[in-house]
C-alpha cells in the first residue's frame, strides 16, 4: 500500500520539447542542410544528365530497330535539346518518325546519324550506302563543366550499329 501512495505523490513526467530543445534541433538541421547543398547540386546535374543519355540511346536504339523493321534507312538528329527520328530513304524527302525534348536544360552536340536496312551506320557523304562509321554525340549542360565530379555521358555507335552509352566522356568513353 505504501507503495502505491508513493506513486501518487511523484508528479507526472513533462511530454513535449522545450523551446531550446527545439531550437538546438532546427540549428543542427540547418547546419546539416548548408553542408550538404553542394553535392546535392552536383547529385541533381548529374541525374539530368543521366537522364538525358538514357533518352538519347533510347532514341537511337529506335531509330536502328526502326531502320531494320522498315527496311529503309533511318535517321535520328540531333540538334540542341531535340532528338529527331526520320525516315531517309530519299535524303531530300524525310519523314518525322518521332521527336523527342531532352529535359532539365541537357543539351546534346549536333549530329546526324543514318541507320541502314541491316542496323549499321551509313556515312552519305561517301556514297549512300558505305556503312561502318562510328559517331559520337556527347552531352552537356549550360554553366556545367564536365568533370570526374560533373559527369557528362556521351553516346557512341559503332560502325556494326553497336550502341552504348559512355558514363562520362571525359573517361575514355
Amino acid at each position: 500500500m505504501r507503495h502505491l501512495i508513493a506513486r501518487r505523490r511523484r508528479p507526472a513526467a513533462s511530454r513535449g520539447l522545450s523551446l531550446v530543445e527545439l531550437m538546438v534541433t532546427v540549428t543542427v538541421a540547418g547546419l546539416l542542410a548548408m553542408a550538404a547543398s553542394p553535392h546535392l547540386a552536383d547529385y541533381m546535374n548529374n541525374s539530368r544528365l543521366r537522364e538525358g543519355g538514357n533518352v538519347l540511346q533510347a532514341e537511337a536504339l529506335f531509330a536502328q530497330s526502326e531502320a531494320i523493321k522498315r527496311n529503309r534507312v533511318v535517321r535520328m538528329t540531333t540538334s540542341g535539346s531535340t532528338i529527331q527520328v526520320l525516315e531517309a530513304q530519299d535524303a531530300a524527302a524525310t519523314t518525322l518518325l518521332r521527336e523527342r525534348t531532352l529535359a532539365g536544360g541537357v543539351t546534346a552536340a549536333a549530329a546526324t546519324v543514318d541507320f541502314s536496312p541491316r542496323g549499321y551506320l551509313v556515312d552519305r557523304s561517301v556514297a549512300p550506302s558505305v556503312e561502318f562509321v562510328a559517331a559520337a554525340i556527347d552531352l552537356s549542360m549550360p554553366g556545367v563543366t564536365c568533370s570526374s565530379d560533373q559527369r557528362c555521358p556521351g553516346l557512341r555507335v559503332d560502325g556494326g550499329g553497336g550502341i552504348r552509352l559512355c558514363g562520362n566522356k571525359l573517361s575514355g568513353c
